[in-house]
Parts: C-alpha cells; structure tokens; sequence
C-alpha cells in the first residue's frame, strides 16, 4: 500500500522530529525554519496548548506545545527543545518538539499507509502514512492542516489575549 500520491511527492524531504520518545514527521515544504528555542513570553488566558509567544526579528509568533496538542504524556524544557516555524499565509505559527532529527530524502514508495487500526478522529484526518527510517517507524502526519484544525481558536485566544497585555 502507499500513501496518498497529492500528498507527497514521488521522491522528497520530510523533517522527522521527536517528542518524548514518539518520532513524527511532516513534509519539508510544511515548516520555514527550524530554530533553538528561545525564552517564550507566557500570555495569560490562554489554552494549556499555547506555550506563549516570541519575538522573531521583529516578527510576533505564537507557540504552540506540540505535546500537549497531541496529547502525548511529555513535557518539554524551553531550554532543551527546538522549534519549527510552519508555513501559514496568516500568521506565524511555531511548534515546541523535543528535537528534529532529521531531514531525509524519501521516496513514496517507503510510506506505508496506515492500518485502519489507527483510525481515530485526528489519525484519520492528519496522519498520511507510516515511515520506516533506520529501524524506527515514524508518523507522517500533515501537521500544517492538524495544527490549524485542532489548534485555530487556541492561536485567536493567544493573540487576542496578546494584543490586550
């Protein structure tokens, strides 16, 4: 079985990143940056999923706790974490992760398409297929469409929470 073809590409890059012990991954063309996580300005009122916001030359980006998004029992340490700034036409968006580990070149044909064992509300929706990379299997999820979808009104209520401080 393969993965969804107006997914991804015959042969790309995806960046796999880890939280916890959980390894993910999203395509390449999903995420502008990856950084080391700077201080993050907390903002009150707002939902667990929002870890704050940062100033990114000159530019306001909310941050989102990708754990506690998925629910995934790991919290991470602002002094130890990375983040990826995605691509969103509206406004910039980064999500906390543990680390990124890698940015491989993969071809269509190495994604598996996921068992519908996995079918969940959110797995069906994001999660595009599995990864076999180096003996691990990795999630690779459309991570622009889950953190708009799951995480939209927690940015609105950051920035509006924001723009009131």
């Amino acid at each position: 079985m393969m993965v969804n073809e107006s997914f991804i590409d015959e042969r790309q890059q995806v960046v796999i990143f880890r939280i916890g012990d959980d390894y993910l991954s999203c395509p390449i063309s999903q995420v502008r940056e990856i950084i080391q996580l700077q201080e993050v300005t907390p903002v009150p009122s707002t939902p667990d999923t929002v870890r704050g916001i940062i100033n990114r030359r000159g530019d306001i980006t909310t941050i989102l706790d990708l754990p506690k998004l998925l629910n995934i029992d790991t919290e991470l340490d602002e002094n130890n974490s990375q983040l990826m700034i995605l691509y969103d036409e509206d406004e910039d968006i980064g999500v906390m992760v543990s680390e990124v580990t890698e940015i491989p070149t993969v071809d269509r044909d190495d994604i598996d398409e996921p068992s519908k064992a996995l079918e969940t509300p959110v797995n069906e929706k994001y999660l595009e297929g599995i990864l076999k990379e180096e003996g691990k299997l990795i999630l690779l999820t459309d991570l622009l469409a889950m953190v708009a979808s799951i995480a939209g009104k927690d940015i609105e209520k950051a920035e509006a929470a924001a723009g009131n401080i």
